[in-house]
């Protein structure tokens, strides 16, 4: 078991570093969990996603969420077979999902996903932004655990 992460700092790095995001939604008492790419800015998470489907759907009926980033470093070898263990450091959240209306943070939260991805110059004309939704996830709480980090 990691130990916990309770630094605000360092769960915003982890944050930063982790290169995708599981999003977790529930319906009818039934969960639903899906990997996604993601932005992260000033304690809110945007995702993109298609106008319709399953994601928008759940988020439509539930607007609460959970959500999970990690970072994997690699495994710990040992010569017992029940003694290996990973080093990584991961964070659990929970926070609620906004599907944007507003053209203006639509552009700002993509421009925020595409960032995070691509460091070159890039423009979004109005067919993206007809084809995309954009999902803002304000972060009500955060979880962060590590395990055979630096300072343990």
């Amino acid at each position: 078991m990691g130990k916990k992460i309770r630094d605000n700092k360092a769960l915003e790095d982890i944050l930063l570093d982790a290169q995708y995001l599981r999003l977790g939604l529930c319906s009818n008492e039934k969960p639903y969990i899906v990997p996604i790419s993601f932005g992260y800015k000033d304690n809110t998470i945007y995702l993109h996603s298609s106008r319709k489907g399953t994601k928008i759907n759940l988020i439509k009926q539930n607007k609460n969420v959970c959500f999970e980033v990690d970072t994997f470093y690699e495994t710990l070898p040992s010569d017992e077979p029940c003694s290996y263990y990973m080093k990584y450091q991961s964070i659990v959240g929970y926070g609620t999902a906004t599907i944007l209306e507003d053209e203006k943070e639509i552009k700002e939260g993509l421009k925020i996903i595409i960032d995070r991805y691509h460091n070159k110059e890039y423009s979004i004309d109005d067919l993206d932004l007809k084809r995309v939704a954009i999902i803002r996830i304000d972060i009500d709480d955060l979880h962060g655990r590590q395990y055979g980090m630096n300072d343990e």
